[in-house]
């Protein structure tokens, strides 16, 4: 007999358990179905372990200055597989204390995958539930193309290339988004030769030109060789190595390579028997509630589309289950997106061609980091602050690549629901030295009063 409960989430992961956590604040009944670990792609095979890869890289990278600092160092020997066993420590950890959280709060977890067996009914495991309300949160996995099979050896996607504890000498990686250039910081970090095949005329492509240009130069510097504009139309596996064969701009080459990451984006994973209305690129369509075709049902996170980031699943999973109980809830917000790439980037907004397409004439003002006291000290100034603003000052976008761009972006954010304008942003006062205070110069900047710039 099914079981009859208030909210069944199919998904443990950033919609899913805070849409779950958010129902038991509104006193629901509620059970996580989870048919691989609860945190989702973000916290398994996503944000956690990443940047749990990207400090030790960086740790490592910052031997290099040591003497800057009168230390003298001797690097001995690099053991790539301890780095691997410290990421997966870290996921453990974060992954036991979700579990302890939503058991304390009485969420009851389900290791098992649901299938619809009608609109009212799913089943999970050997259990069946008619659950009063539904919120469908399955997210995503690597989109994986016809030409590029993955073979978890020599051609390996996102989630393969997180486990492997042996570093290649050479990385093809292919597609030049987050996932792609994050990896290739990782790796080029350990002295390995990276190369982004990229298919569009920058990479980062949603990020404002003069981003994507300056992390273009840095990578360059750093000998990772970006290919834009570039398709990859084959490989051919030899013994020991694939040739990736690549055309740029008409222009045949082959590149050889020890291992091909394909990054090319990813796609919606549904449940079996899904009822809801599916987009003809496979997302579950929902309106302004998150409410799917069928009343009772609700999708949020990746599997719903557009920027797939686990802040903004977060938010949707509450917003979701806020309206199922009738409760205010948001479906527009200033959403920050981070890269986590040396030097690191993230931005809030319009971009300045968005902005344009938007507004038509527009204010732009940008505040290199050579000139910030704090980069400086660090011996890490390659970046800047960028504003973009309407002709009336309103900021529509803010910009930044460089050191702790990732914890900048969140008071731009605030800035940016308010409806600041640059004259009210510039009465703020930054602390100094820091590299926050780039932010206050960049906004001086914009209202041509700069201090510390031309």
């Amino acid at each position: 007999m099914a079981q009859q409960i208030d909210l069944l989430v199919i998904g443990g992961g950033p919609a899913g358990y805070a849409g779950a956590i958010r129902a038991r604040h509104l006193g629901m009944s509620v059970v996580v179905a989870e048919k691989s670990s609860v945190g989702g792609t973000c916290l398994n095979r996503g944000c956690i372990p990443t940047k749990a890869l990207l400090e030790s890289a960086h740790f490592y990278s910052s031997l290099a200055s040591a003497k800057t600092h009168g230390v003298t160092l001797e690097v001995q020997d690099l053991d790539y597989a301890k780095v691997v066993e410290n990421k997966d420590q870290v996921v453990h950890r974060l992954v036991d204390g979700l579990k302890f959280l939503l058991d304390k709060k009485e969420i009851r977890v389900i290791d098992g995958e649901a299938r619809f067996l009608s609109a009212t009914e799913v089943q999970v495991g050997d259990e069946t539930f008619a659950p009063s309300k539904i919120l469908v949160a399955t997210g995503t996995v690597p989109f994986v193309l016809p030409s590029l099979l993955i073979d978890g050896k020599r051609v390996v996607d996102s989630d393969q290339l997180l486990d492997r504890d042996v570093l290649p000498k050479s990385l093809v990686i292919v597609g030049g988004g987050v996932i792609g250039c994050e990896f290739a910081t990782v790796f080029a970090s350990y002295g390995v030769q990276v190369t982004i095949v990229e298919l569009m005329p920058q990479i980062l492509p949603p990020e404002d030109a003069e981003i994507s240009q300056t992390l273009t130069r840095e990578f360059k510097k750093r000998k990772i060789k970006v290919l834009t504009g570039a398709k990859v139309e084959g490989l051919r596996h030899e013994s020991d190595h694939v040739v990736v064969e690549v055309d740029q701009k008409g222009r045949s080459m082959e590149i050889e390579t020890e291992l091909v990451l394909v990054s090319v984006g990813r796609k919606a994973v549904l449940p079996e028997g899904f009822p809801g209305d599916v987009d003809p690129r496979g997302y579950a369509v929902v309106n302004e509630q998150y409410q799917t075709s069928v009343p009772h049902i609700y999708a949020a996170g990746d599997i719903i589309g557009g920027m797939q980031l686990a802040h903004l699943a977060f938010e949707e999973g509450w917003s979701a289950v806020n309206n199922m109980a009738g409760e205010p809830a948001r479906n527009e917000w200033f959403v920050p997106s981070c890269v986590y790439t040396t030097p690191e980037i993230a931005s809030v907004g319009l971009t300045e061609a968005n902005a344009k397409e938007q507004y038509g004439d527009v204010v732009t003002a940008k505040y290199s980091l050579k000139g910030n006291g704090r980069a400086v000290i660090a011996g890490d100034d390659s970046g800047f602050v960028k504003f973009v603003a309407s002709t009336d000052g309103v900021v529509r976008g803010v910009h930044i690549i460089g050191p702790q761009a990732t914890e900048l972006i969140s008071g731009a954010a605030i800035a940016l629901e308010q409806g600041l304008t640059l004259q009210k942003w510039a009465e703020v006062i930054y602390p100094h030295p820091t590299v926050s205070e780039s932010i206050k110069e960049a906004v001086l900047s914009g209202l041509g009063i700069g201090l510390h710039s031309l």
